[in-house]
């Protein structure tokens, strides 16, 4: 018996989990439980149990992903209290304020819950909400809040609180344009009522990020809220999750401390639904891709997110360390700001500029082969991934320097080329991190043999998204913003769409086109018209070219074998915390 069996007699969703469990990306009594979850008797569960237990180095899960462990599975072994988990962050860290930050890192899932969020079949389940349900039209949305809740300064955590929560994302964040069907949100004793404009599929989605995860609004208010001096997720934060914010040094690190009066989760697949085994959770910086395996390889931290595409082999290879992968919801592109329309206002010029680009050149040279080109907005991936974006944006030199001579930039003296008397040269943004400069060096050698001059320009991570987020020609000609968000067409409606311009739309671009398919999905009620929608909108993406894509690459996740319970998978960008321990 195996895996083919098992899918046959009990359904995908059961595979799935099984290959979870074989991956030793779930631990036996996970898998039990969430068995049991699906209905799944003791006689049939002991009998999947047998067909699947563990056995290879390596195995692949349902979503693609890959574990590699050379160290004991420490499946029987019961689980330690204390320690400090040290874990390396391949960026730099952003604000703990899911209200305002410009990207949530992964303290956001320590500090912070959910009112759901996705098991490892990447089912929704309830997270701070004991229980969810929707209507039969798909206009209201309930979420069951228990009595007791708080935050960690003590704060009452009720259903209005929630709502009151989410009414102020809906008026100060500019990420509420996500969840732009939703109408109201409003307490009715313990639950939270969600009601929506219009039926869509995607309703839940952006409430399992982090930016709606809930921390108490009182307290936020309290330290500043929206303004720029605002304290709150900077010196203090006030969340909902099971660990407490402690310290926040950007360019350094992040500490986490348990909370040891958390209440508990209503996650069914955490083992631990109390508070935490760990004291501390500590993240630190390592923005040189060639330093993260060095530093899990010499003991000085535990967990590693993010290693130098290079070092994998190494790493998989070291018996003491496991290292998981699977596909990731990224991706590598350029902005290209139609106010500096000399260079970037025609079509024609950006399809020359993306046919210059050598895709599958970077992703084996750059991501040591682990990831893929895009040549439309989504990974290859994801689940609405339309093929014929294939159609678009292959690396073509001739095709590329037909298309700039088309649109009238001639060759100069020095072979940079000139239109109307503009010399195509300017400065091009980049985020101070290994891989994205090596990505953004390569984009401006590629663009130089088509007679273009990109001029790079290396920033700190708070400095480049405030030079990305300016309006006209206030913001950067160009620049390499790397995105990660586990939907992909609703953080990539907030590039393409011409509502949020300045921010995150740094192309400042218009395009009906990619407004109508951004319309389209957000009133999309069922899968069908999902796939026709998101359909629409990568070919749009793909030949009007509002943001060049270069590639997205794959998670890659390592942890040292005396880490147990720290269990990242596909359907969220990061793992959560609750289970993980360190052996004695």
């Amino acid at each position: 018996m195996g895996q083919s069996w098992i899918k046959q007699e009990f359904g995908q969703e059961v595979a799935e989990l099984a290959d979870l469990y074989q991956a030793k990306e779930v631990s036996r009594r996970s898998f039990l439980k969430s068995l049991g979850i699906l209905g799944i008797g003791a006689t049939s569960a002991a009998t999947i149990l047998a067909a699947c237990s563990p056995g290879d180095s390596t195995s692949t899960t349902g979503g693609g992903a890959t574990a590699t462990t050379g160290g004991s599975g420490g499946g029987s072994m019961e689980p330690v209290s204390g320690g400090t988990l040290r874990e390396g962050y391949n960026r730099d860290i952003s604000k703990h304020d899911p209200i305002t930050t410009n990207w949530y890192d992964p303290a956001f899932f320590a500090i912070y819950e959910a009112i759901v969020s996705n098991d490892p079949s990447g089912a929704t389940v309830p997270q701070f909400a004991s229980d969810w349900s929707v209507s039969d039209d798909g206009l209201t949305y309930t979420f069951d809040v228990p009595s007791g809740k708080t935050s960690h300064s003590g704060g009452v955590i009720d259903a209005e609180a929630v709502a009151e929560f989410y009414r102020t994302i809906q008026a100060e964040s500019f990420i509420a344009g996500l969840a732009a069907p939703v109408d109201t949100y409003e307490a009715d004793g313990d639950t939270v009522v969600m009601k929506m404009k219009n039926a869509w599929i995607g309703a839940l989605g952006p409430h399992k990020t982090g930016y709606w995860r809930i921390v108490n609004i009182n307290t936020w208010q309290e330290l500043g809220g929206t303004d720029v001096e605002s304290t709150f997720g900077t010196e203090s934060a006030d969340g909902t999750g099971p660990f407490t914010h402690e310290e926040w040094v950007p360019g350094s690190h992040v500490l986490v401390n348990k909370w040891d009066d958390y209440p508990g989760s209503n996650t069914p697949f955490f083992e631990n639904d109390g508070p935490a085994h760990l004291d501390s959770i500590r993240w630190t910086v390592i923005t040189e891709a060639g330093q993260r395996a060095t530093q899990i390889e010499n003991g000085d931290i535990d967990t590693l997110i993010g290693p130098a595409p290079q070092d994998i082999a190494r790493l998989e290879s070291n018996s003491d360390l496991t290292v998981i992968r699977h596909p990731e919801w990224s991706g590598f592109h350029l902005s290209m700001n139609r106010d500096y329309d000399e260079f970037f206002g025609d079509v024609l010029t950006r399809q020359g500029l993306s046919h210059s680009l050598d895709r599958v050149g970077m992703v084996n040279a750059i991501l040591a082969g682990n990831g893929a080109p895009t040549y439309g907005p989504f990974p290859t991936t994801d689940r609405n991934y339309d093929p014929d974006v294939q159609n678009f944006n292959q690396f073509d030199v001739d095709l590329a320097n037909q298309k700039l001579d088309e649109a009238g930039w001639v060759a100069g003296d020095d072979g940079v080329r000139v239109r109307d008397g503009v010399r195509f040269e300017f400065d091009y943004l980049v985020e101070d991190e290994s891989v994205q400069r090596a990505v953004a060096e390569a984009v401006a050698q590629q663009f130089s043999v088509v007679g273009v001059q990109a001029n790079l320009n290396v920033v700190d991570r708070a400095v480049a998204f405030e030079q990305q987020s300016g309006a006209g020609r206030d913001a950067a000609p160009m620049s390499l913003f790397f995105w990660l968000w586990p939907i992909p067409i609703d953080v990539l409606t907030l590039f393409g769409g011409s509502q949020f311009i300045p921010v995150p739309n740094f192309s400042h671009a218009v395009e009906p086109r990619i407004d109508d398919a951004i319309a389209s999905w957000q009133t999309a009620a069922d899968e069908d018209q999902a796939q026709a929608a998101a359909s629409e909108f990568q070919l749009a993406w793909a030949e009007q070219l509002p943001f060049l894509p270069i590639m997205n690459q794959n998670a890659t996740f390592v942890h040292n074998n005396r880490v147990h319970g720290w269990q990242p998978f596909v359907w969220n960008l990061y793992p959560y915390y609750n289970d993980t321990w360190i052996e004695a």
